[in-house]
């Protein structure tokens, strides 16, 4: 079996005395599709910001693979001082990808690419933070939030173009429909630790009751 592109191991994190993450768990193989699901707080989005190296552990360790190539859309984008759209997706272009890339995600978002990165409504932001994304056409995507404030066509396009991406996918989000269409796997963080599961979001609910009433069976065990 090959070993995973991206793997997190004993992540630990705390926000003030809350121990947020407790020794969580990430291993993104080639080509999966995973749910990074969890309650409102529970840290998704942080062990998400540990998987992108835009935030360090406090303990715990993240391997990737040599040469593998990441992109990470975070719930808010920062474009850095880039004056036009266009440039901000061009920034994240390496040597080898396609140049014409950028202006085609743009356009199919429905931007022109000279948009003022300074004046973008928070739809404009998303479509140009999702474009900066998927560009480079990299083999990791860690995408929290992917559909917030797209409408119902773009939501669409971006399904179809996740689902035929041949990237790695990692996807936080609260619209069910979509991490029903694109996951095939799960991580559930849970107080501060992380179950996986190898099906889609459609049997999320299920295997979560049928864990925390085996729980709830143990404790009464003990007691």
């Amino acid at each position: 079996m090959a070993p995973p592109l991206l793997l997190l191991q004993g992540i630990r994190f705390s926000i003030g005395t809350t121990a947020l993450l407790q020794g969580a768990t990430l291993s993104v193989s080639s080509g999966e599709r995973l749910a990074l699901v969890g309650r409102n707080g529970s840290g998704k989005s942080t062990l998400l910001r540990i998987a992108a190296a835009s935030l360090a552990p406090e303990g715990g360790s993240r391997f990737i693979q040599p040469g593998a190539t990441l992109r990470y859309l975070a719930q808010e984008p920062d474009f850095g001082g880039a004056r036009t759209a266009l440039a901000c997706v061009e920034a994240g272009l390496g040597p080898g990808d396609d140049p014409h890339r950028a202006r085609y995600l743009l356009e199919r978002l429905g931007l022109t690419g000279e948009e003022d990165p300074r004046r973008l409504s928070g739809g404009e932001a998303r479509r140009v933070a999702l474009a900066q994304a998927l560009a480079p056409s990299p083999d990791i995507l860690l995408l929290d939030e992917p559909t917030n404030h797209l409408d119902l066509p773009a939501i669409s396009w971006l399904e179809a173009e996740l689902a035929a991406s041949r990237a790695a996918l990692v996807l936080i989000s609260h619209d069910r429909r979509f991490l029903q269409s694109l996951s095939r796997a799960m991580v559930w963080l849970d107080r501060g630790t992380t179950r996986r599961l190898d099906e889609g979001f459609a049997a999320f609910e299920a295997w979560r009751d049928t864990v925390l009433e085996e729980e709830e069976r143990e404790s009464h065990k003990l007691g």
